[in-house]
């Protein structure tokens, strides 16, 4: 389990839009909406709810025949291990309301990423796509693409996998990845989670991929991308660590 958690339910639609109310969210929740008879990927990408700032959110009202289906995907950021905080309680802590209405008969999915082998058959909000690069010789300073195959830009998290190789000749060495064009998500390398990145907040642009997880021949690269990814779906394999992300960079 790395920390995220999809809550749905559904509610009649009202008017042209309607205010979603989440008081006490730990810490990050994004909202989706579509028709409850639709397929799930033909959700609608309504905002963010975030601890740190609004709690409600204007989301618009569908054309269905049915009920709306809500979908909220919660974020556990970490935690602290001192202090107040250190009984921090995640997810959705309070009650959700729509207009006013306290929404009920939710379903929780905790997401799993246990089986990254197996994507295919891995629901909800996601997108599989699959990419290959050159080989690469060495890690003391090369630089790879990993460009994956799919031609969609939305807003909904979606999974990327690439494949990098490396020559048998070759001497493995600790290297970085750079997540710079890309938004907010998790990394895996060889099912080994390297761990959270966030360039457009900074100031982190990479992040630390050690010696021992990567092999000679193939390697796989898993990106759990919750916003817009790279336009280019690419990622690079730098030698140094890098600092210089943000908003103001």
């Amino acid at each position: 389990m790395f920390g995220f958690l999809l809550y749905v339910s559904e509610y009649q639609g009202k008017g042209p839009y309607s205010i979603l109310s989440i008081p006490k969210v730990h810490d990050r929740a994004q909202v989706f909406v579509s028709c409850s008879l639709d397929d799930v990927r033909n959700q609608i990408y309504a905002g963010v709810i975030e601890r740190w700032s609004s709690k409600t959110l204007q989301i618009p009202t569908l054309n269905c025949s049915s009920n709306i289906r809500l979908s909220i995907l919660v974020e556990n950021m970490g935690r602290v291990n001192y202090g107040p905080y250190i009984f921090d309680q995640k997810g959705i802590l309070s009650t959700v309301e729509i207009d006013g209405v306290t929404l009920h008969h939710w379903k929780m999915y905790p997401l799993s990423f246990n089986l990254l082998d197996n994507l295919s058959k891995f629901q909800p909000i996601q997108q599989i796509t699959d990419a290959r690069a050159s080989k690469v010789s060495s890690h003391g300073g090369s630089q790879t693409k990993l460009r994956d195959l799919s031609f969609y830009l939305n807003e909904e998290p979606e999974f990327y996998e690439g494949h990098f190789h490396i020559d048998s000749n070759s001497t493995i060495k600790d290297t970085f990845i750079s997540f710079r064009g890309w938004n907010k998500g998790v990394a895996f390398v060889n099912n080994f989670n390297i761990g959270r990145f966030w360039p457009v907040m900074g100031p982190q642009c990479a992040l630390y991929v050690p010696a021992p997880i990567l092999r000679s021949g193939d390697n796989i690269v898993v990106i759990f991308e919750l916003h817009v990814p790279n336009p280019e779906r690419t990622i690079n394999l730098v030698k140094d660590p890098d600092f210089t992300c943000g908003p103001n960079r």
